[in-house]
């Protein structure tokens, strides 16, 4: 609570029952900068002691009283006098300012998702929230040391990067369909040609699978480049990831501790690289069933970033079957790419991609045929105009926010990573 005075005024919230000790009422106080608790005394006190022992909880106040500090440290109000500024109706389980991880848990999943409005109070999701509103400044800190222009790109747009299936569509805008963007990664190319090193830093929409590290609307680290190879993209990965963690590790580290979980070992680099097929061949001789073009999942993850010592892992050259169009070719081997994917270790899985993107017109027209059978499709062709005029190689890399987020915090899904997340299945409500 902020002190302006020797009798303080106070905005604030009943954080729990009051209790009620004969001539004397303790409440604890809550906002965002912590608890005090308050002491009405019969003495004092110019309200009523029952009525303030009646009070729910997230009961908002106005207090006035006496700051005194303990013995402890602490500090605590003697209440001259409290008003109710507007009165809880019900009472809610967990306690919403539950200091308790069963916030978090799964079984509550539901109840806290459909009452977050009022859940988003709660001390464990705000350090989540807070810790997100720090990354935002260092990673905007970061791209502007390191002489990156921020670039806005549009939600919507009639190209898609990824798999159509997991598009989501607009109605009533337009004749022809229109989508959310699932990635800026096509104007940032364009941008980049204006201004050689841009980043974004915006929501994606995907309609996918409900698993503890999706989101139907999530947000987007972005960067594009006119310049290097797949090993120079990779390379500014790491320092990014490095550096930002050394901005956040303080809050990180605490908000580890209060979630119980292991702490979170410095970042050392280089990370391990390991190729596709190696990574096959690799999960083969260890009894998985794989094989070359399939995607590696969850069970392969955790094996791979096992054995490199609980690090992260980078995963390079993927099939071409499985990367999008603008992605290039790997020159020795035309079953892969010049692509990577960054596998975070202990279950937290791939949180980054980068990719060398194609700039002729020829290589590009290649890959859109081998994914949609012609090149004339009108959605792509001011994506195959920028090869028209003067495209240089490119490089790139998409990381997802909130999974970084849940990586560096250690909670065990990417919903608690963001204020009002959209879950597939679920309506978005509220």
């Amino acid at each position: 609570m902020t002190v302006d005075s020797q009798v303080e005024r106070l905005i604030c919230w009943l954080k729990s029952r009051p209790r009620h000790h004969g001539g004397v009422v303790f409440c604890d106080l809550v906002d965002s900068t912590g608890t005090m608790q308050a002491v009405c005394n019969s003495t004092s006190f110019d309200g009523s002691l029952p009525e303030t022992a009646r009070l729910i909880p997230e009961t908002s106040l106005l207090v006035t009283g006496l700051i005194k500090v303990q013995v402890s440290g602490q500090k605590e109000i003697l209440v001259n006098s409290m008003s109710v500024t507007s009165a809880a109706q019900r009472f809610l389980t967990p306690s919403v300012r539950s200091y308790d991880t069963e916030i978090l848990d799964p079984s509550a999943q539901d109840h806290v998702l459909n009452l977050r409005h009022v859940y988003i109070r709660n001390p464990i999701l705000g350090m989540l929230n807070e810790f997100r509103s720090a990354a935002f400044f260092h990673i905007r800190t970061w791209f502007e040391a390191n002489r990156f222009l921020d670039f806005s790109a549009p939600l919507i747009t009639p190209s898609l990067l990824y798999d159509p299936k997991s598009a989501i569509h607009l109605a009533n805008l337009s004749k022809d369909t229109l989508y959310l963007s699932q990635c800026a990664g096509f104007y940032l190319e364009a941008a980049a040609h204006a201004h050689e090193r841009v980043y974004n830093l915006g929501p994606s929409f995907r309609n996918e699978s409900r698993t503890n590290r999706h989101l139907m609307e999530y947000w987007h680290i972005k960067a594009e480049l006119c310049s290097g190879t797949m090993d120079d993209i990779i390379r500014l990965v790491e320092l990014f990831l490095s550096d930002l963690w050394s901005s956040l590790r303080t809050r990180g580290r605490n908000i580890r501790a209060v979630l119980k979980c292991d702490a979170f070992e410095d970042i050392t680099l280089p990370f391990a690289r390991v190729t596709y097929r190696e990574a096959i061949d690799r999960l083969q001789s260890h009894g998985f069933d794989i094989h070359f073009g399939a995607n590696i999942g969850k069970s392969h993850e955790r094996w791979l970033t096992a054995a490199a010592g609980e690090k992260p892992v980078w995963v390079t050259h993927k099939p071409r079957s499985l990367e999008p169009f603008p992605y290039s070719i790997d020159p020795k081997d035309d079953q892969l790419t010049m692509t990577a994917d960054l596998i975070a270790p202990n279950g937290f899985g791939e949180i980054c991609g980068v990719a060398e993107k194609s700039f002729s017109l020829d290589t590009l027209d290649e890959r859109l045929i081998e994914k949609w059978q012609d090149t004339t499709q009108p959605r792509y062709q001011w994506v195959r105009e920028l090869r028209s005029f003067g495209m240089v190689p490119h490089t790139a890399f998409g990381m997802g926010f909130e999974r970084m987020l849940r990586w560096f915090c250690g909670n065990g899904h990417v919903k608690d990573n963001i204020p009002f997340p959209r879950i597939f299945d679920r309506y978005p409500m509220p």
